[in-house]
């Protein structure tokens, strides 16, 4: 069980939210949502390429660059949709300048001498801290924006929600890792390196259960259309 959580949970998760925005779709509400609909599938495929490399070793340099990969495209596609749905040019400018800052920092350590050697975890610490940002503005413009329909029918709250739990506990999960690294990484032990794949497992638990949060929030409105 533990080897699932650690090794396969992460892209089991992703289909989940694959899984979600197929549901949504279903009503023909696709369009806003397009973006991530397509962002989940090429994740899906990639972690599950990267959790099969790690299990049966196909390749030495490990699946590093595939997270290298996968942070480059949630900045990308994550901030691109909180780009369309947030309103005001503040917001917008603010999801500029992190995207920006995330990717100057991403292309910046290609070129250092730790490379593609170790997890980033510093950038997804910087990823999840600028995501947990976009959501809370998104809060705050529903707040600013109250209206008679429930909020529990608009996907775009329950895929906020889900992102709430991940990134804000991803952001913890991320710094503890980096500052876990830096201290065992000249003796490295079987002991610490199972401490590290048990903060790993703990990641993905974070994102199953915000992949869940939005599969549930798609069940819901999709059985309210029918009840009504």
């Amino acid at each position: 069980m533990f080897s699932f959580v650690t090794n396969f949970l992460e892209p089991v998760a992703l289909l989940f939210y694959v899984a979600g925005f197929a549901i949504y779709r279903s009503h023909g509400k696709m369009k806003e949502t397009q973006v991530l609909f397509i962002y989940y599938i090429l994740m899906t495929t990639l972690q599950l390429l990267a959790s099969i490399n790690v299990k049966l070793g196909f390749t030495k340099e490990g699946n590093i660059w595939q997270y290298e990969i996968a942070g480059f495209l949630t900045a990308t596609f994550i901030g691109y949709y909180f780009y369309r749905l947030l309103n005001g040019s503040v917001k917008k400018k603010v999801i500029l300048l992190l995207i920006s800052s995330y990717l100057l920092y991403a292309v910046f350590r290609q070129f250092t001498i730790e490379g593609r050697r170790l997890f980033d975890s510093v950038g997804y610490s910087l990823l999840s801290a600028s995501i947990a940002i976009y959501v809370f503005m998104y809060f705050h413009q529903l707040l600013k924006n109250v209206s008679e329909v429930s909020i529990l029918k608009d996907f775009n709250f329950w895929l906020a929600s889900s992102y709430l739990v991940y990134f804000v506990g991803g952001f913890i999960i991320f710094v503890s890792y980096y500052y876990l690294t830096t201290k065992i990484i000249k003796t490295y032990t079987q002991p610490e390196r199972d401490l590290l794949t048990a903060l790993w497992g703990l990641h993905n638990v974070l994102l199953f259960l915000g992949a869940l949060s939005l599969l549930t929030g798609s069940l819901w409105i999709t059985y309210r259309r029918k009840s009504v």
